[in-house]
């Protein structure tokens, strides 16, 4: 457990917070090998939601946990080697792969990947990179490698995560408040693009 973290697992937090109110979970199934999911979605990392549903688009299963809470939204925030809501766990150990999107400080606009695939490592860090995006290797704490990671948990044994620092994922929206999110720029789609692109090849 991380020492910001206020709740140790699910059952912890859906004792105290309220569904609909506090937060909201999402879960939808394609017929596809890859889950797409955001565990710290809304206002726990802002901007991951949003990227998660347009990656998954219609062609990849889509797992979303939001914090709809008006402030206090880190509250909600369960590490991801201890995220064990039940839906995600149920999507996640159906998929064959998941790629999982984070939210991460700093004032730069870079993503950080990792995860335990290697493969589907270097096709995002290519798809992005040729897209103009600055990439970088995961750092230690949060390299997204252990097998209890969420991001590792589909049947495969191994898939990916993405990092991506406050300044870039604020350049891919009017802001990063709740109604601010609502409005996408072009770089939100550009980022969209390129790792549906590295998805698809991964794929192949």
């Amino acid at each position: 457990m991380l020492s910001e973290d206020w709740y140790r697992n699910f059952a912890e937090l859906s004792q105290v917070e309220r569904e609909g109110f506090d937060y909201s979970v999402r879960a939808t199934r394609r017929a596809s090998r890859i889950a797409i999911i955001a565990p710290h979605g809304g206002g726990i990392e802002p901007g991951t939601s949003e990227l998660a549903r347009a990656i998954a688009g219609w062609s990849y299963s889509c797992y979303t946990f939001e914090g709809l809470k008006k402030s206090g939204n880190e509250l909600l925030h369960i590490t991801s080697t201890l995220f064990d809501e039940p839906k995600c766990i149920s999507l996640v150990q159906s998929s064959y792969s998941v790629l999982a999107l984070h939210g991460y400080q700093g004032q730069q606009s870079i993503t950080y990947v990792g995860g335990a695939d290697g493969k589907l490592q270097a096709q995002l860090k290519q798809s992005l990179d040729a897209a103009g995006f600055e990439v970088r290797p995961a750092p230690a704490g949060v390299s997204g490698s252990q097998p209890h990671n969420v991001c590792n948990r589909g049947m495969s044994g191994a898939g990916a995560q993405l990092e991506l620092t406050e300044a870039l994922r604020l350049s891919m929206f009017r802001g990063l408040k709740r109604q601010e999110r609502k409005y996408s720029t072009r770089l939100f789609h550009d980022y969209v693009d390129a790792v549906r692109k590295a998805l698809a090849a991964a794929s192949k």
